[in-house]
């Protein structure tokens, strides 16, 4: 009878070990996301940016940043980009782009990015009146936002393995589902560019890694040929729910 009892408790105390750890973290993406959307937490990103062309890869833009969350969502976001200059297609197309940081918070924007002219003397910021999370520069990367409880719905409709879903989508459906994306691309509502996108979950159930491409022709107007190429952006998260605090900049620092 002994045996039989401590027997019980073994295999009792066996099953609670294998099922608390699936237990805290929901089996739903989408509720374990809504689980860290709260006030003054955020999560980190970097993102890597290639043009895929003629067999060659060749990474022209890097990004770090942060969201800040709020009672509806992201409510702030930090992003620095490094850019390094090419020639030749599409880069003689993009330029004008450089280096930067775009501060954006509860809809307004404050960057370093030249678009709009240079920053005065004693002046680091230029108000962006597009009011874009990343500056111009941040339309050639990664636009689709998986922070985001609806947009991160639209992501888990493709084909499942595993953790990983992939499949394709519309900016047009991006404009729908995103205000990230109409924040970050504001003249893309309607675009019929189409995304291709791999989604990797961690055991958390929360993003681990998001990787797209689209054709790099979608950033030139009609008519202008730039080849086949596609831009290739891999993003990786971090800190699901650590504490993140973005500011606007200081006036002082802000032309205008």
């Amino acid at each position: 009878m002994n045996r039989m009892i401590v027997g019980a408790v073994v295999s009792a105390m066996t099953m609670l070990i294998a099922t608390t750890p699936a237990q805290a973290a929901s089996a739903d993406p989408v509720k374990a996301l809504q689980g860290k959307l709260k006030v003054g937490k955020g999560v980190k990103f970097t993102d890597v940016t290639s043009l895929l062309q003629d067999s060659e890869k060749i990474t022209f833009l890097r990004r770090s940043g942060k969201w800040q969350f709020g009672k509806k969502g992201i409510a702030a976001s930090d992003i620095t980009t490094d850019y390094n200059k090419h020639t030749g297609g599409i880069f003689d197309y993009m330029y004008s782009l450089s280096g930067g940081r775009t501060i954006w918070v509860d809809g307004k924007s404050w960057t370093t990015h030249p678009m709009y002219g240079e920053v005065p003397n004693g002046k680091k910021y230029l108000v962006d009146p597009l009011r874009m999370t990343g500056s111009y520069i941040g339309t050639f990367s990664q636009l689709v936002n998986p922070a985001e409880p609806a947009t991160l719905k639209v992501l888990l409709k493709g084909k499942k393995q595993g953790r990983t879903y992939s499949g394709k989508l519309t900016y047009a459906a991006l404009a729908k589902a995103s205000p990230w994306f109409r924040a970050s691309s504001p003249l893309s509502e309607g675009d019929k560019t189409v995304v291709e996108y791999r989604l990797m979950l961690g055991p958390d159930n929360l993003p681990r890694k998001l990787l797209t491409s689209h054709l790099a022709s979608s950033h030139v107007a009609d008519g202008v040929e730039v080849g086949d190429g596609r831009f290739s952006t891999e993003t990786s998260y971090s800190g699901w729910g650590s504490k993140v605090s973005v500011s606007a900049p200081p006036k002082s620092q802000v032309a205008g």
